[in-house]
Parts: C-alpha cells; structure tokens; sequence
C-alpha cells in the first residue's frame, strides 16, 4: 500500500507554473464544488515557509509530516536533495505532505480504482527553490472501466450542500477511463487552501484496534478505518450499470472502508515560532524653528499567542524590547526617537519570537515609509493625470537627511513625483505627449525609502 500511495500521489505533473490547479481528465455529470472544511492555517514556518499548520472544523490540527527518510516510516515525501540550499535548509525534495489519505479497489478482471486525497506542500516550477512555495489540496480519482456506461464515486470529499451525492461519469471501457484530479491552492498567503474540497481530515477510526500512533492521525503502512469526511461518508464505493460485474462476485458494485492515512499532530512546544511581518512604517518630522528631527517607528507583526516577541535594532536603546500582544493575533510596538536620533531611522529592525519551551526565531523587517495616494484622476477631454500622494517622511531639507524619491507607476511606464508644497506632499500632472486616452485601471507610488501605495483612478 504504502509503495502505491508514493508513486500515485508524488505523479503530480512536475515542472507546472501553478498559480491556481484544477484539472479534470474526464468530466462528471455531478461535480462537486468546493467546500470550505479547512477552519484555518499556521504562520509562515521559520525555515521552510509554508503555513506551519493547518486545522479542520473537527479541531485535528496538521503540521508537514518529515519524520523519517520519507520512503519508510511514518511520514513520507520526497528526500533532500543534495546541492539545493533551499532543500538541505527544509528537509525535503520537491514534495511534502501536511495529510493524504488514498484507498484502492481491486474489480473484476484485474483492473484498479484508486482514491488519493491530500494536503501538499510543493514548488511551483518543481525543484526547491525561494520564495517558490505552493501548497494545495488535491482530490484525484482513476479507475480502470470494464464495461461503457453511468458510473457513480461515492468519496469522504462529497459536496455536503447537495446532501453528498456521488459523482457520477459516463465513461467508455479502458484504463483510466475515468481520471480525474482536481487541485485548490497557491503561493504565499495560501488563503486558497482554506477553500478547497479537502476536509474534514480523515483519521483511523480510535473505536477500531489498533489505534493510531502516538503523535499521528493513523500509520500509512496499515490500511485502517476512518472517521471524518462529509455526510458520515467513511469509504470509497464505485457503483457502475446494472448487470456489470464489478466485485468478481455478480455485484454491480464495490467497496473500500480501509484508507492508507498519514499526517503529524501539531506539535507546538517542539515547533520553533513563526514570524509573519504586517507592517513596519516610520513617521518623520523637522522642526523648522530649531531644525530637530524627531521620529516614530510603529511595527506590528504575527507571531503564536502564547510566544514572547521583541523587537531590536532601534538606535535609541531605551526603545527597544517587548512588544504588546492585542489579544488576538498580532504584536505591537511603538519607538520613538529623538532628535539625536531622528536622522537615523534604520532600514531594518530585528523581531525575535520565544516559545513557552525556549525555541527562538529571529527575523529581520524591513522599516518603509508609509505612502498614500490622496488624490489620482483622469479627465476625459483632455487625457490629462492627476496624481497628489503623501509620504510619512516630513524631513525638511534644513535638517540635512535624505528626502524620499516618489516615482509614479502607470503600466510599464514611470513617473517622478516632484514634491509640491509641505514636505511629504508629492504631486505629478500627466499632460500633453504624457496624457493617457485611455485611462488606467488604477496607478501605483512607490517610495525610496520602501512605502508604495495602489490606487483605482477616479473619473
């Protein structure tokens, strides 16, 4: 079983540029849609940055299962590859795995149906790579067809909003004749994966002997009985036209209640704490009549709610240390800086996350100023662009620091805003051989000093 469940659901079409997956080989009379039966997601893991968990509606929380070599054991993905930073750094190939479950049918006359459900961590051009992570839920079902006809799946994924009904293929005979793979997920946020078919989770079955290992939702190596899935639906059954032998027997159906199921309990104490940036923007202000600079940097970020967070790398000491929990999920730290210090804002601040069991991370943030645009407009008779955006950074030139850069973005073609009025007031107005005929859906301002801000054009 397990050498099975390895090749079906490693066959995952590699090299693909995923943004959004869905692929269906055949198509059914009843697709299901997607039910949301993800409840939520971790932050972004430390080191391998994926999501360092995923839950259910039914509580069973999941982290990336990488307990073993990934063929025995366990857990199984696919092993490091040896010369990839990014891989060596994880502790996985190209593939791994937060959950699958698959079940097999053997039917009459040697043919195969195969059930792979999973939760995936992956690259999207294959290999390891940064910044290259995709994660998605896949529900893929092949059967090999004796006879042409209506064939009905019954699966633990159906669609609850129907009542669960099977899907249902009219499919000729052959090999495959019904293959089917639909994926839901993408990169970074990966808030897709909340949106897929995959879920409630299935785990063995605590009522049936033996239970599953300590630590884990069931042994991939065992086939096992399940609970979780849809409309109590705790099996695979194929149900194809009356008066085709399906089971060897004279049935015209068959049956599996047996999974193959892998996935690690989250394992918080033993889990280093993610860190996942929100904002960090700083305020800056001169005082004309004493030429003083004095400034602010606000910095919020995700980390566990049970972890202590600081924040470091503020010129001026006394600003730097804890930051305040909001009680729900993010962390909060305000910096001021006087005026022996206001030129120095730094392009970066450090945020260190501590676990209740010691585990440290430490993740540099980079601190922007905060760009908005105020004003962007486009006037049909003439084509003519107007643009007014402000910068948090007020530095007046009489304080000798650095003035930020605001650059207009329209398509591919740039901008320079010059400042206009009150430091941290830009204004740029698009006329002539610069007037747009067509107007564009929105524009962009970017700063020098990191901020940048989107905005619809208003007719």
């Amino acid at each position: 079983m397990k050498l099975f469940k390895i090749k079906e659901i490693t066959d995952i079409g590699k090299k693909v540029g995923f943004a959004l997956v869905f692929v269906v080989t055949m198509m059914g009379l009843n697709m299901p849609s997607a039910n949301a039966a993800l409840a939520g997601k971790g932050l972004i893991h430390p080191v391998n940055h994926f999501p360092t968990w995923f839950s259910d509606s039914e509580g069973t929380t999941v982290q990336l299962c990488l307990d073993g070599d990934g063929a025995t054991g366990m857990c199984f993905f696919d092993p490091v590859i040896p010369g990839n930073a990014t891989s060596v750094a994880t502790g996985f190939g190209a593939e791994a795995f937060w959950w699958s479950a698959d079940a097999a049918l053997t039917l009459a006359g040697g043919g195969r149906a195969n059930l792979v459900l999973a939760l995936e961590a992956a690259y999207g051009a294959g290999d390891p790579a940064p910044n290259d992570q995709f994660a998605f839920g896949r529900v893929r079902i092949r059967v090999d067809i004796p006879v042409a006809g209506e064939y009905k799946i019954w699966h633990p994924f159906l669609n609850e909003a129907d009542g669960c009904q099977p899907e249902i293929y009219n499919a000729t005979a052959g090999t495959r004749a019904i293959n089917v793979t639909r994926d839901t997920g993408g990169a970074a946020p990966f808030e897709t994966m909340l949106s897929g078919e995959v879920g409630p989770l299935l785990i063995w079955d605590p009522a049936i002997a033996p239970v599953a290992p300590v630590g884990y939702v069931g042994d991939p190596n065992v086939p096992h009985e399940v609970i979780g899935g849809h409309c109590g639906i705790d099996y695979f059954r194929i149900e194809g036209p009356v008066g085709v032998d399906l089971d060897g027997s004279g049935q015209n159906f068959v049956e599996t209640h047996l999974f193959s199921v892998q996935g690690k309990i989250y394992d918080e104490a033993n889990s280093p704490p993610g860190i996942e940036p929100v904002r960090t923007t700083y305020f800056r202000t001169t005082n004309v009549a004493t030429g003083n600079t004095t400034a602010r940097i606000n910095s919020w970020v995700k980390a566990p709610t049970t972890a202590s967070v600081e924040i470091g790398g503020i010129p001026q000491a006394n600003q730097n240390g804890p930051m305040a929990f909001d009680g729900e999920n993010t962390f909060f730290k305000r910096a001021t800086l006087n005026a022996a210090n206001g030129l120095s804002v730094p392009d970066q601040v450090t945020i260190t996350a501590r676990s209740a069991t010691g585990l440290e991370t430490v993740e540099s943030v980079s601190v922007v100023d905060q760009v908005n645009i105020t004003l962007a407009t486009w006037t049909k008779a003439t084509g003519v662009i107007r643009v007014v955006a402000t910068s948090s950074d007020k530095i007046n030139p009489i304080a000798g620091g650095t003035i930020p850069e605001l650059t207009l973005h329209i398509g591919s073609a740039t901008f320079p805003m010059p400042q206009v009025g009150v430091p941290g007031r830009y204004e740029v107005l698009l006329s002539g051989a610069d007037a747009f005929l067509i107007p564009p859906a929105r524009v962009t301002v970017t700063s020098s000093q990191g901020g940048s801000d989107t905005d619809g054009i208003a007719d």
